[in-house]
């Protein structure tokens, strides 16, 4: 009995070792648990944070719009001179002239919030705008618009440096009108006006910009008399203009 009670003993110390020297149970910590203190050749992989969001813009480039900018543009206008002859017979007609224009620019944009630009725009251009008005009073009679500035608001929304936006503001535009080859001299006028538009520029880097725009001009209305030969013509220019343009940011 006694060999049969050490013979136990000695198996039971074997099963203990034996389950001491297994592999140790494999612990998942809880994703709000604490992770347990391993042993220092333990790998524990990381659990994925499944509460932490995107962040935020992840496909939006916030290109900084802020700053004041020069630059120069050209294109081309198609106008729609509306004239109007007295004396009786009244006589009346639209002439379409166009031609090209080519100047500077300088605004100043200001972005606020995270992708909204706010700014102001000037440019001048001189334009090739002619035609010629065949009336009564004035068989030949040769109108041009020399010179068109405008002073304009933009609102636009930047997407990934492209900046589409809105503009509008007014317009000043330099108009002129003579009898071809009478020695009746010139009659001018600066005539204001107001002009609306869209277009869309694009950042090539933080400081070089390219833009395509389209505004709307109506320089309101314009008299010709003694130069016209005696007339008088009224005429009521309005316009398309399409013009590129290269900005360049000075500074914020």
């Amino acid at each position: 009995m006694k060999a049969l009670a050490t013979a136990g003993v000695v198996l039971i110390a074997a099963a203990g070792a034996a389950l001491a020297a297994g592999p140790e149970p494999t612990i998942t910590p809880g994703p709000f648990d604490a992770p347990p203190a391993f042993p220092q050749n333990r790998v524990q992989e990381p659990a994925p944070d499944l509460y932490k969001s995107p962040p935020p813009y992840g496909a939006i480039r916030l290109h900084n719009w802020t700053g004041f900018y020069l630059g120069l543009n050209g294109g081309g206008a198609l106008t729609s001179i509306d004239w109007h002859s007295l004396p009786v017979p009244a006589v009346s007609g639209t002439l379409k002239a166009s031609g090209g224009l080519i100047g500077g620019t300088a605004g100043y944009n200001l972005q606020t919030g995270d992708a909204f630009v706010a700014g102001v725009e000037a440019d001048v251009d001189w334009t090739s705008v002619a035609g010629t008005v065949s009336s009564p009073s004035c068989p030949s009679c040769d109108f041009k618009i020399p010179w068109l500035a405008t002073t304009r608001l933009r609102f636009g929304y930047s997407i990934n440096g492209f900046l589409p936006y809105v503009t509008g503001g007014a317009a000043i535009g330099g108009l002129y009108a003579n009898l071809s080859g009478a020695p009746f001299g010139t009659a001018t006028s600066s005539n204001l006006g107001w002009t609306a538009g869209a277009g869309l520029e694009y950042a090539i880097t933080d400081a070089l910009r390219v833009k395509l725009e389209y505004l709307y001009v109506n320089l309101n209305g314009f008299s010709c008399s003694g130069p016209c030969g005696g007339g008088p013509i009224s005429f009521n220019p309005t316009g398309s203009i399409i013009r590129a343009g290269l900005n360049y940011k000075l500074w914020n």
